[in-house]
């Protein structure tokens, strides 16, 4: 819970189709139910959301201020969906405990969708791209399209062509990506870091700000994704 003292939603600036906008263009109506899931299909590949995670995180964090005070202990029921993969440990962005990082197969999207719908997700986000052949049973779709409010792509390197949504994020959210990035994970070799590295680094606007886009799109789309 240690973002909840260290970030506050002034650590953000959000963009909606190229206007200064705010967290309520990101999850409209966003309130003490909500359970935001993250599809990602290699360890780290999250981390091109990771602007998007942090403000969700702070969102929810504000719901506790007000409706708490300061004396609530909890973190987000916010989970992290591995579609046939590993998840990495994205505890430093308070992402947490462990048993909200789920790994499903690889190319069942009917298995994953279960995973989601079993957690109760209400605002989804995917990996963008074209619409896979992942087969759904009615049930399943039927279940996950009665109860997601809204949904999000984005791209594993931080940059949706084409999107209408920017999130930046100040250099204490970056910190948090550096410690998920590089304390002693089994996913990064030398070169490994250095890709990683480089691509952070195209990411930034400014000395201590990173910019990253998503697309808005409709829950069916979103399953069309997995």
């Amino acid at each position: 819970m240690h973002s909840s003292t260290a970030l506050m939603m002034d650590a953000f600036q959000v963009e909606a189709d190229g206007r200064p906008a705010g967290p309520a263009d990101v999850w409209p109506g966003f309130d003490r139910h909500d359970r935001v899931g993250i599809v990602l299909r290699e360890p780290l590949g999250a981390l091109g959301a990771s602007a998007l995670m942090a403000l969700s995180v702070t969102a929810f964090y504000d719901v506790q201020r007000a409706e708490r005070g300061d004396d609530y202990h909890r973190y987000a029921d916010f989970y992290l969906f591995g579609q046939g993969t590993d998840v990495a440990d994205y505890g430093e962005l308070d992402w947490w405990p462990s048993h909200k990082h789920v790994q499903t197969a690889e190319g069942d999207a009917e298995e994953l969708l279960r995973a989601v719908n079993d957690r109760a997700i209400t605002r989804l986000v995917v990996p963008d791209g074209p619409a896979r052949d992942g087969r759904l049973e009615r049930q399943t779709r039927s279940s996950a399209l009665d109860r997601l409010r809204s949904a999000i792509s984005y791209d594993p390197r931080g940059r949706v062509e084409g999107g209408d949504l920017a999130i930046t994020a100040d250099r204490v959210v970056e910190s948090y990506v550096e410690v998920v990035m590089f304390a002693g994970s089994p996913w990064v070799d030398e070169e490994r870091e250095r890709e990683l590295k480089a691509w952070r680094e195209t990411l930034f606007t400014a000395p201590k700000s990173a910019r990253e886009t998503y697309r808005r799109i409709e829950p069916a789309e979103a399953l069309g994704l997995l």
